[in-house]
């Protein structure tokens, strides 16, 4: 991570209400190229509201989002996906009629095209193969994904979001519910995105898992941003330690 680059994604002084309850106040956050940022904090803390400010799936009542320094905030979701930025979901919500491939093919035609490499020509089908047998999917490329066993449909859920080509992957409780095992396979995959040149944002409650992910920590608490920084030192802040075991 190097932050004298110039950031991929900044949201300044970020506010959502729902009727008379503020979900978040005032809250920044900054992402930069190639980062591992993990977003904990306790349950209605404000995480998923957050990325979703940040995904579009939510219009904010204040402050801003920029995506390499160009104004999004106005921009619809999928305007955003096309823009670099993609998410997983903890439900994973594939076409359950369709096979592995279909699922890739669909989101390649819809964003992963637009924002091609130059040079790429591959077909969409021998994209969608490089990005199956990149998550270990390559024996169910042909299976219906209803199918799926809970850690394939997470792994699918990946690729999917791959498949657009995004600048930024906002993985939002994407271990939920799996063995240690299981949670080890998909974290490898997810942190592997660095390498792709792919700013990760994550959204965890396995501690154990946030803590080898994150190159940098962010915590909210009641909506608002209580701590960001290095992991080790974020955890040993007084108030995050008020914030998961109390006074």
């Amino acid at each position: 991570m190097d932050q004298s680059q110039k950031p991929l994604v900044q949201a300044s002084a970020i506010v959502k209400k729902f009727g008379g309850f503020t979900a978040l106040n005032q809250v920044d956050l900054v992402i930069y190229p190639g980062e591992r940022l993990g977003l904990i904090g306790p349950n209605g803390s404000g995480k998923s509201t957050l990325v979703n400010c940040i995904s579009g799936m939510l219009k904010i009542d204040g402050g801003s989002v920029q995506l390499r320094g160009e104004d999004i905030t106005q921009l619809a979701t999928h305007a955003r996906v096309h823009a670099g930025i993609a998410r997983s979901f903890q439900i994973p919500k594939p076409f359950k009629s369709m096979t592995v491939i279909e699922n890739i093919q669909v989101v390649i035609n819809f964003a992963g095209h637009l924002r091609s490499e130059a040079g790429d020509h591959r077909t969409h089908e021998e994209k969608a193969l490089s990005i199956i047998q990149s998550v270990g999917l390559m024996n169910k490329a042909d299976a219906i994904s209803s199918s799926l066993t809970q850690v394939e449909l997470r792994k699918l859920e990946l690729a999917r979001a791959m498949s657009a080509n995004p600048q930024l992957l906002i993985a939002d409780e994407a271990l939920a519910g799996l063995s240690g095992a299981e949670v080890d396979e998909i974290l490898e995959l997810i942190m592997g995105m660095k390498a792709k040149g792919i700013s990760v944002l994550m959204i965890e409650h396995i501690m154990s898992a946030v803590m080898r992910f994150s190159e940098r920590l962010m915590v909210l608490v009641a909506g608002s941003k209580v701590a960001d920084g290095d992991p080790q030192d974020v955890i040993s802040n007084p108030e995050v330690i008020k914030a998961y075991l109390g006074e």
